[in-house]
């Protein structure tokens, strides 16, 4: 609020002109007295900046006494004017001449009417828009890369996490295979797969103290030196893998040709001599080792003769028991004296029991047979009752298609139908609904503003 004896006069202003507030007859009075004494000071009004506007364009600094204690926001309000009906309805009309200038000149000029919007404020506007997508992406990044770089911290800290409890777990499989393994429980012998592989031979050589008089030295098929030959043989594997490292670092290397082939001369002989060395001592073992199953076999196949003889004499000792038993040739009395046959020699039935057999026989087998026709008579009515079944299904399918067919081209024709209805249907309402324009459409444009 402003006092009455701080401000003599004050001058509203609303971009038309000066307007001055209404006051009583006191007010009136006391400003014509201090009119004199303090300056006038001229305040815009609706929409015109306030006390700071006013002293800007007055060109002063000071603000007016008794106004120092308010705040900024109070000394920059600006007062709303008080117009009378016919200063409103002037601003109505005025505004109202500048729009429809402003209108005409939009409307008569003839190339922003055929080409549209200027081309200029269109680029301003998206040049503006341009700007604010920019800012917005950049904002948008700013968030977006601390959120990137929240994510690349935990993924480290979660992959960290990871290896260390790898570590763990690693460290614990590998006390547990060093110290909590099958083969250092104190049972393990009892379910060790490999038992009897490990556990010493029944003799160790030809001097096993273990073997007494009464014990059996040697065994068929028995090689006891399979461990030594394996070793043996590992052995020159590894010298031969060893000799090719050897010549191909040698090959590899910059040095004079004739020297290398020398030396890989040297080797190759040395080599041979070693081979031819090791054949002959082959060679020995290998025809000691035949002659000995040569003996093996010489004894083998004596054995099998001698127990081809021995089943040969058993074989002629039956055939001769059967011929010379009294039982078997029946070569006892068979008749009494008196001319009966002997009980216990009696070997045969009578003819009335043969009969009876006969007649049992012939009933089993019309037993038989009747069974026979009866299945097979089932057997005939189930593959009829099947067969007709069959045909009666191939019937019902057949007619199931056929009716699916027809249904199918009455659909079919009644689409067809319905898209040539649809048709005429579209093309009618096209035409109803199509403008034709005539010249007296393009002669109404460029006559007037309304």
């Amino acid at each position: 609020r402003l006092e009455h004896q701080d401000i003599s006069q004050i001058t509203l202003v609303d971009g038309e002109g000066p307007l001055h507030t209404r006051r009583s007859g006191d007010m009136a009075m006391l400003e014509g007295e201090q009119s004199a004494e303090l300056p006038a000071m001229t305040l815009r009004v609706h929409g015109g900046g306030g006390l700071a506007a006013s002293l800007a364009a007055t060109g002063e600094t000071a603000i007016p006494q008794g106004l120092e204690g308010l705040d900024s926001h109070v000394l920059d309000a600006a007062c709303r004017a008080r117009l009378s009906p016919e200063e409103k309805l002037e601003r109505e009309v005025t505004r109202r001449r500048e729009f429809e200038l402003e209108r005409r000149q939009r409307i008569f000029d003839a190339k922003r009417r055929t080409i549209g919007v200027d081309k200029e404020a269109l680029n301003a506007q998206v040049a503006e828009k341009q700007k604010r997508l920019e800012e917005e992406k950049k904002n948008s990044n700013v968030g977006s890369n601390y959120m990137l770089a929240l994510d690349r911290q935990l993924k480290l800290q979660e992959a960290a996490k990871k290896q260390m409890h790898h570590e763990m777990e690693k460290e614990c499989r590998e006390f547990s295979k060093q110290h909590l393994n099958k083969e250092s429980a104190d049972t393990f012998d009892l379910n060790d797969p490999h038992k009897l592989r490990k556990s010493q031979p029944m003799r160790i050589g030809d001097t096993d103290p273990n073997c007494g008089p009464a014990s059996m030295l040697k065994f068929g098929g028995e090689d006891l030196m399979k461990d030594e030959r394996v070793k043996q043989q590992q052995k020159q594997q590894v010298m031969f893998i060893e000799q090719q490292k050897f010549e191909k670092a040698m090959l590899a290397e910059e040095n004079d040709g004739g020297k290398i082939s020398k030396e890989t001369q040297e080797m190759i002989d040395l080599r041979n001599e070693m081979e031819a060395h090791e054949n002959a001592l082959r060679r020995e073992l290998q025809k000691g080792q035949q002659d000995a199953n040569l003996v093996n076999a010489a004894q083998l196949a004596a054995t099998r003769r001698e127990q081809i003889q021995q089943e040969a004499d058993r074989d002629m000792a039956e055939l001769y028991h059967h011929a010379q038993d009294p039982f078997l040739n029946e070569t006892t009395q068979q008749i009494n004296s008196n001319g009966k046959i002997r009980r216990p020699e009696y070997k045969g039935s009578s003819r009335e029991e043969r009969l009876q057999g006969r007649m049992l026989l012939e009933q089993q087998a019309a037993e038989q047979q009747m069974a026979r026709n009866d299945g097979k008579g089932e057997d005939y009515m189930m593959a009829q009752f099947q067969e007709a079944t069959r045909r009666k299904l191939i019937i019902q399918e057949r007619a199931k298609q056929r009716d699916k067919r027809l249904l199918a081209m009455q659909n079919a024709q009644e689409n067809l139908k319905l898209r040539v209805e649809k048709t005429h249907k579209d093309k009618a309402t096209n035409e109803m609904y199509t403008n034709k324009f005539s010249n007296d459409f393009f002669e109404q444009f460029g006559v007037g503003t309304r």
